[in-house]
């Protein structure tokens, strides 16, 4: 059995063709996609204001587009999934239903949020729970609503009941910042727990770009896979997106294998340069170097060199270009010029 684990989804726009699978069938035709869904599918915005960020929806037609990747998994404990209020929820789960997807993460209730998802076959069963953190300012406490992240000693029963009759328990999260490539130290201290309470993989979405895995006794985390297809974020980091191909056989640990995609006018596809491969290798040579106090500290000499400049370069200049980020100084110098006199 195979699980193909791609990153974060947000079919803004409308009018898309069905994207083409994304990988050959298996010979023995057992496979699954799984994948991050970000936003209500169409509605109403949701009048109540998120703690932080904006109110966001997808186009109503945005999970037929995913079609030829079904079947497949979509997990919802997002911090946007409430953007078009319950109804929003419930629209978009019979929405990917009726595109091939079962749902996770988001539910009527608390229960229901919290259920994991079992897969069965005949190579094995695979367990899925999904929660989102409360660093995304997810709408927490809201019912129906996602799977907010309850803290370690629920997590731990969670993933004692998931193990019950399942060969494989994989937490896919949804958890902290956005858009810098590295993982924070607190995001690898709260994998290592994961794993010690039983998680066979970890795999990460919401920061919107590829960050690194770490092997850990054996078992991956993938602290984010990057967006697959997300509308209104067109820079070159944010159009990276990891695939991770899972082979799973009873009695043996996950193995996978890495894929490249791109975000390509109206459709994500297989990226032939492997950009969020070489990503990937690059963020992981860090890891693999440095830990504990020594990567905090490298962390946050990182991050206060990504917040002085980084983000303009990779989310400003290389999304405007070079003509476009001139154009935008020149109306900022003009202005200001206009001002003094």
């Amino acid at each position: 059995m195979q699980l193909l684990c791609v990153g974060d989804i947000a079919i803004e726009e409308g009018g898309l063709q069905p994207w083409p699978p994304p990988l050959e069938t298996p010979a023995d035709g057992v496979w699954r996609t799984l994948l991050n869904w970000e936003l209500p599918a169409g509605g109403a915005l949701n009048p109540i204001p998120r703690s932080s960020g904006p109110r966001l929806l997808a186009h109503p037609d945005a999970p037929a587009v995913l079609a030829r990747w079904a079947p497949g998994f979509a997990c919802l404990a997002t911090n946007h999934i409430l953007d078009a209020g319950a109804e929003g929820l419930a629209r978009t789960q019979a929405a990917l239903r009726q595109a091939g997807f079962e749902t996770l993460g988001a539910g009527r209730t608390a229960e229901e949020a919290a259920r994991p998802l079992r897969w069965e076959t005949a190579e094995g069963a695979l367990a899925l729970l999904n929660w989102v953190f409360p660093e995304t300012h997810p709408d927490s406490g809201a019912t129906p609503g996602p799977n907010v992240w309850p803290g370690f000693e629920a997590a731990a029963e969670a993933l004692a009941q998931a193990r019950r009759g399942a060969d494989w328990v994989f937490a896919v999260v949804h958890w902290s910042d956005e858009c810098f490539g590295y993982p924070r130290p607190e995001d690898r201290a709260a994998a290592r727990r994961l794993l010690a309470l039983g998680a066979d993989a970890v795999i990460g979405h919401h920061p919107h770009v590829v960050r690194g895995v770490e092997t850990i006794a054996g078992r991956p985390v993938f602290y984010s896979l990057g967006n697959l297809y997300f509308t209104s974020m067109t820079e070159p980091r944010a159009r990276e997106g990891l695939g991770v191909r899972f082979s799973l056989r009873r009695g043996e640990r996950p193995a996978y294998d890495l894929l490249s995609f791109w975000q390509s006018p109206g459709r994500a596809e297989r990226d032939a340069r492997r950009r969020a491969e070489r990503r990937l290798r690059r963020v992981s040579r860090v890891l693999a170097q440095t830990d504990g106090g020594a990567y905090a500290a490298w962390y946050a000499i990182r991050r206060r060199r990504y917040d002085r400049w980084g983000h303009r370069w990779h989310f400003g200049v290389r999304r405007l270009g070079w003509a476009g980020t001139l154009r935008v100084l020149w109306r900022k110098a003009w202005g200001a010029a206009r001002g003094i006199r």
